[in-house]
């Protein structure tokens, strides 16, 4: 089963990788962060700042006289590996080693990379 906390859409993905980052930010250094490359509108952060705490995927920590500060309540690498997952089963219905072929298939991993995969495998046993 699918936690809501990681269903995290991409909009809201970048506000989390910003999060994970830095730790700790409050909405106006979000948006600050985040306008770097592109601006942002402050209230559209502000909504998926929102939709991410509702998820529990954000937990906002309460300042006095201090504008509130916001930190992720998953870790990147949860989120990766639940990520990770629904698209293995999503696409692959599970299988790993479809996954794999397709990459050596395509020829989408280095021999390097496949060398540290079979490597791995190997160390495993």
């Amino acid at each position: 089963m699918f936690n809501k906390k990681y269903n995290i859409t991409e909009a809201e993905l970048e506000i989390m990788n910003l999060l994970w980052e830095k730790g700790q930010l409050t909405l106006n250094e979000i948006v600050e962060e985040s306008s770097k490359e592109t601006a942002k509108n402050k209230s559209t952060i502000k909504t998926l700042l929102y939709r991410l705490i509702e998820k529990g995927s954000v937990r906002s920590l309460e300042q006095k006289a201090k504008e509130n500060k916001y930190m992720a309540m998953i870790s990147q690498k949860d989120y990766l590996k639940k990520e990770s997952e629904s698209f293995l089963e999503k696409i692959y219905k599970g299988n790993t080693n479809k996954l794999l072929l397709n990459f050596v298939e395509e020829k989408k991993i280095s021999k390097k990379d496949l060398q540290d995969l079979l490597n791995l495998i190997e160390s495993e046993d």
